[in-house]
């Protein structure tokens, strides 16, 4: 893949993409903010991975990636509830792993331990660190499997007040314990920086969104991993849910009565 190639270009009409994020993208300011991003991603010990959810996010750090290393791997960890869109993209996207969450997936994990609403299978169900199920497991499993010195993350300190704390204390490189280098090439960047990138690359990305537009809801709340988090809840992405994908909200409600109260 040569340097500043899409790994796909987009099959749909771009609605999520706006005549001012094209506009943006060629603003010589912007253009700093992705020259400083690349120089962060080739100083980085390699071999290097992405981490890639699906999202706008990391869409625009793999691209960013493989600018600078053509053949970098990327692992998605695959919750087994991923709304159709996000695993459509993912499987267009070139040279995805497809990790898949021990345990079952989140809907087993929930129906196990007796979640929003669903009383446990088991007698002694486990309370269970979904953090750690859903990213921390795999993630070593995609890291150890590829023997991976870096991963790339997609985090931003746009995102929440935790993530500002990370931008400002810890910077957009961090050593972890174990040794594995964590880059955040994207933590000073904004949601229009992100689809200006978007748009003046002609990137391919997650055709969820388009839909998130049609719909009228804000774009600081678009989300991609919406199905039983916290984040569902808090944003009204339940009832957001519902008219995405009809299907995996009545499973969703059937199975967790909870949830109906969200919309």
């Amino acid at each position: 893949m040569s340097e500043g190639e899409s790994t796909c270009r987009c099959p749909g009409s771009k609605k999520a993409v706006r005549e001012a994020d094209r506009l943006r993208g060629g603003l010589p300011e912007f253009r700093r903010k992705v020259d400083r991003s690349l120089r962060l991603i080739s100083g980085a010990p390699v071999p290097v991975g992405v981490s890639f959810s699906g999202g706008k996010d990391s869409t625009v750090c793999l691209h960013l990636v493989r600018r600078v290393f053509p053949d970098a791997v990327a692992g998605h960890f695959d919750s087994g509830a991923e709304l159709p869109d996000t695993t459509d993209f993912i499987r267009r996207t070139p040279g995805v792993q497809m990790i898949e969450v021990e345990g079952g997936g989140l809907f087993e994990l929930c129906r196990q331990n007796g979640y929003w609403g669903r009383e446990p299978l088991s007698e002694n169900p486990k309370r269970v660190d979904f953090f750690r199920a859903l990213v921390l497991d795999p993630a070593r499993r995609f890291v150890e499997e590829n023997g991976l010195a870096t991963v790339v993350i997609g985090l931003r300190g746009e995102e929440s007040a935790s993530r500002r704390v990370r931008e400002k204390v810890g910077g957009p490189f961090h050593v972890m314990k174990d040794g594995l280098a964590h880059l955040y090439p994207l933590q000073g960047w904004t949601d229009d920086d992100v689809w200006a990138y978007i748009a003046s690359e002609n990137l391919d990305y997650n055709l969820v969104y388009d839909r998130m537009a049609e719909l009228g809801l804000e774009r600081r709340h678009w989300r991609v991993g919406i199905t039983l988090s916290a984040d569902t809840a808090n944003y009204g992405m339940f009832t957001v849910l519902k008219q995405l994908d009809p299907g995996l909200w009545n499973r969703l409600a059937a199975e967790f009565p909870l949830v109906r109260k969200y919309v």
